[in-house]
């Protein structure tokens, strides 16, 4: 098959991510993919896997913004001259670009949702949910029966896989070794850690709030954060105020999480209101970490209520988040049973060729037919 994928930008990120580990498991089984996006810190690892990236003006939330429009444009003339079988639109813009391609075009296109949105004028009078439509967690189903009125028949429950055997390999201690001297994080004491972005959302300050009730516990704890964002100067003025700045530890974005995971005895999860899934909590599984994740939104809580695996606490409660940490700091035994099963969860339930099968299985529904064009053109 030929495969266009279109999202909005590469740089790290969950759906940037998503998008590169898809297209490079699809063309290790043979296929032709292409991406489309603005660009991006991601781009060079796509290029270095062999798949073509074009870059189009698309690093817009605004889905009736002029790129919106020149990339349609571009990719138009693009696709007369090498066409694809199958669109697959992962952002609000790319489903736009993906609509206009297949009015011209009549190629089929599938749009994954990947997390929780208004149902704004825009979406209601121009949904583009595709022929099909791929949600990410049975949250996320619902909410698209619900709120945008998706016929059931057209959606398909495929939550995120990852790539869990490279996160066995074993880990290189020089990596290890650079990442710390990098951070000035020592070499002795329990490290709790996290993987986000430093927005508002996600609240990192409840974190670093409950990090004076966990060193009182331990006072050798310290706190890895991996990300960057526009909260950034502010946690670290919230680290300073609460007196424990020197045991706060910012990385910033890393190009892979697997090194920092390594470092962190316990890693906690925060998700964003409208997360629909999450694909640091399953990199933090596959590593065989114990987690502590807040219960925010619908997409996580639907994640580890699923499988059990590790300790959810209510949002901003720094207590019951310092709690749930320190329990799994003073016993062993308890976070490496919670270790394990996080491990054995994601293993079997959230593997990338699982999903990649699914996939796999909506494109072929498309290209032979199965939803009809009169389906199609009545679907938005």
């Amino acid at each position: 098959m030929r495969i266009l994928h279109l999202t909005s930008h590469l740089n790290v990120g969950g759906i940037a991510s998503y998008v590169v580990s898809l297209s490079q498991a699809l063309r290790a089984r043979g296929h032709e993919v292409v991406v489309a996006s603005g660009a991006g810190q991601l781009e060079p690892e796509l290029i270095a896997r062999g798949i073509t990236h074009w870059r189009v003006p698309l690093h817009t939330s605004v889905e009736f913004s002029p790129q919106v429009f020149s990339a349609s444009r571009e990719l138009l003339q693009r696709l007369h001259e090498h066409p694809v079988d199958v669109l697959h639109a992962h952002t609000r813009v790319g489903q736009v670009v993906a609509d206009r391609l297949w009015k011209q075009l009549s190629t089929p296109y599938v749009a994954t949702w990947h997390g929780f949105f208004r149902p704004n004028l825009g979406r209601r009078f121009w949904p583009c949910t595709g022929a099909l439509t791929i949600a990410i967690s049975d949250p996320v189903r619902e909410h698209l029966q619900r709120d945008f009125r998706v016929p059931p028949e057209r959606i398909r429950l495929i939550p995120h896989g990852i790539d869990t055997a490279a996160f066995e390999l074993p880990l290189d201690p020089m990596a290890q070794a650079r990442l710390r001297d990098a951070i000035r994080l020592p070499r002795n004491g329990p490290v709790v850690g996290t993987v986000a972005r430093l927005v508002a959302s996600k609240g990192i300050d409840q974190l670093i709030r409950s990090l004076p009730d966990v060193r009182r516990a331990v006072p050798e704890a310290r706190l890895l954060i991996v990300g960057d964002g526009e909260e950034r100067a502010h946690l670290e003025r919230l680290a300073q105020e609460l007196g424990v700045h020197d045991a706060v530890h910012f990385a910033g974005v890393l190009p892979e999480t697997r090194t920092a995971l390594s470092l962190m005895q316990v890693v906690v999860f925060l998700p964003a209101e409208q997360e629909g899934f999450g694909l640091s909590l399953l990199e933090a599984m596959a590593c065989g970490r114990p987690l502590v994740a807040v219960r925010r939104g619908r997409g996580t809580p639907w994640v580890l209520d699923q499988g059990g695996a590790g300790a959810v606490v209510e949002p901003e409660d720094a207590h019951a988040l310092a709690e749930a940490i320190v329990r799994f700091l003073q016993d062993e035994a308890l976070a490496d049973r919670a270790a394990g099963h996080a491990r054995a969860v994601v293993k079997e339930r959230y593997s990338l060729d699982r999903m990649v099968d699914q996939v796999e299985a909506v494109y072929r529904e498309l290209i032979q037919g199965r939803i009809s064009d009169c389906e199609f053109r009545n679907a938005d």
